[in-house]
């Protein structure tokens, strides 16, 4: 037997209580897996478990201070001294935001409604279950989103809509039009797809108001059991119908979002793979959502239902026959992110999360319907240890020497674009500082592409092309609107498992209107929302008896809409 080895201290809260409480991730010895300890004076010790492997998890914490994205790395946001939230009980119960919070928002995140048109088992928020309603006002949710529009030095680039339902409110389009209109770079609907699915007509709305992405709720394929246990009605037949309504109206972006519980559906992680592969022309991408667990619970029973982002690395690759070599930290694309964005003239944003909060990577599908990982087309690291090069000199406002720009490429390797790039070396001196740096770019990265010809001359690739010979954010959203898929996947916490490194790292923040101070907005990390935040506010924001639709009205349609969908 092994020593136990201890990774690394944090702060965590204890589940009975909520407070605050130091906690520490190490490797058990008998499990040989990570694990969480704590211990609250009051109610004892709790263990929860991090990871299956950790050599993997290891490795994600190294690469990602080699990168240079430290825990305590700070992209935090400028704020007026009226907009931060000053520190009374500490960590994580002054958020709003406080002053401790060390990375800025890249989402603004808006609960439109608490209604829903469902009655799930799993939910973080639905009025039929509370007994109350909350619904900002169209001003309110403007008023939200202007807050996160004007944040400094750069503002939040996503905007993400969600419940509740947000396809019960009638003025859905019109909240996504304005947030459009405000600047966001991508606006996004978070949604089970029951009114999608019934109604071509208002998936035509959404994708006329300028939708960019649908986040489907998705967590089975055809198994009506399973489909029961989550969501308490068999929504595969509707699941489909939303593609197809979103293929008819040219509808693309769609995210298959699963929330996967152990023993309950995660036998169905490579049917769900395997649907975003066949309808790769409409769904770009995966993101997989180990589940929260709300409640209290055993320690037996936790581990029963624990799913780890490791449990799903190792299913992943299991079902794609080993095409992941590595499942890299978010955090790690983040200089590619705010590179693209720059190349673009764009405010730059930066998904700096904690690298325990969650994973992404591209996985291909080729001419005959297969898999193919990108570490079969690019040596991922280099890629990134590159991108990270050149933004640290776009930042400092470094220039390069031409003679340096595209010493050691041999340019034979790439065919028919040869003479496109002797001539753009010719011009080199006449353009602009920011085309100066995205040939340099591209220079480099030519160095870590594998297989060059296949790449820039096969139409099943071409998309690789594009990105490759115009990096900007448009030629990436263009490459998941082919059949290259977005992999991924994001663990929120709960109570056992609340680690107040990563919930100050959060870079999904809940905007909402402060209860006791309507003119303030509050800016609240996702996980500490969901776990410590939600019931206080939401209770004070609750509508009058007379403003609301009754729980028992919502009820009774829930349970009609129910019977209309097994129909």
């Amino acid at each position: 037997m092994t020593e136990e080895e201890i990774l690394r201290n944090t702060t965590s809260i204890c589940p009975e209580c909520l407070q605050p409480i130091p906690a520490e991730i190490y490797v058990d010895p008998k499990t040989n897996w990570v694990m969480m300890r704590k211990n609250c004076k009051d109610h004892g010790e709790f263990k929860d478990k991090i990871s299956i492997s950790p050599e993997d998890y290891k490795w994600g914490s190294a690469y990602s201070e080699k990168m240079g994205f430290k825990t305590n790395i700070s992209t935090k946001p400028e704020y007026t001294k009226s907009g931060i939230k000053p520190i009374k009980r500490g960590c994580p119960y002054d958020c709003g935001i406080c002053e401790n919070h060390i990375s800025a928002p890249c989402i603004c995140l808006i609960d439109v409604t608490n209604r829903c048109n469902l009655a799930c088992p799993i939910c973080f928020s639905n009025a039929s279950a509370k007994g109350y309603v909350v619904e900002p006002t169209y001003d309110e949710i403007v008023q939200i989103m202007e807050h996160f529009r004007s944040m400094k030095p750069h503002p939040a680039a996503m905007l993400q809509v969600a419940g509740g339902e947000p396809t019960v409110r009638a003025d859905l389009p019109e909240i996504l039009r304005k947030g459009k209109e405000l600047g966001f770079i991508e606006t996004m609907v978070s949604t089970n797809g029951v009114r999608m699915g019934k109604s071509l007509d208002y998936t035509r709305k959404l994708h006329e108001a300028g939708v960019d992405a649908i986040y489907l709720q998705f967590d089975a394929t055809d198994d009506p059991e399973t489909w029961k246990k989550i969501r308490g009605v068999n929504l595969w037949p509707l699941k489909k119908k939303v593609i197809e309504n979103c293929r008819e109206v040219g509808q693309y972006g769609v995210m298959l979002v699963p929330t996967v519980a152990k023993g309950v559906n995660d036998h169905q992680v490579g049917n769900i793979l395997d649907f975003a592969k066949d309808n790769a022309d409409v769904v770009s991408g995966v993101v997989f959502q180990p589940v929260s667990l709300c409640g209290r619970i055993s320690f037996e029973e936790l581990m029963d239902l624990r799913y780890t982002t490791s449990d799903l690395k190792v299913a992943i690759n299991e079902h794609m026959n080993g095409q992941f070599g590595k499942f890299y930290p978010l955090a790690t694309t983040s200089k590619f992110t705010k590179l693209l964005a720059w190349f673009d003239n764009k405010p730059e944003w930066s998904p700096l999360s904690h690298r325990d909060c969650g994973f992404a990577s591209i996985v291909v599908v080729n001419e005959k319907g297969e898999w193919e990982g990108i570490d079969k087309f690019f040596d991922v690291d280099g890629l990134i240890k590159w991108t990270n090069k050149v933004y640290d000199m776009v930042y400092n406002r470094e220039i390069p020497k031409p003679t340096s720009f595209f010493k050691g490429i041999d340019f034979s390797r790439f065919g028919i674009i040869a003479e496109t790039v002797g001539k753009f070396v010719d011009e080199i001196s006449d353009v602009s500082y920011r085309q100066m740096m995205k040939g340099y770019y591209f220079a480099g990265l030519t160095r870590h592409i594998k297989n060059p010809q296949k790449i820039l001359t096969s139409k099943t690739y071409q998309s690789f092309a594009g990105l490759v010979l115009n990096p900007s954010l448009d030629s990436a959203g263009k490459f998941l609107h082919t059949k290259n898929l977005m992999i991924g996947a994001m663990h929120f916490q709960d109570a056992y498992n609340f680690d107040l490194q990563r919930v100050s790292s959060c870079l999904v923040h809940y905007g909402v209107i402060d209860p006791d101070d309507r003119s303030r907005v509050l800016e609240i990390p996702f996980c500490a929302m969901n776990t410590i935040h939600r019931e206080n506010i939401e209770r004070k924001l609750a509508l009058k008896d007379e403003e609301a639709e009754k729980p028992e009205v919502i009820q009774s349609k829930i349970e009609s809409l129910l019977d209309s969908v097994e129909d």
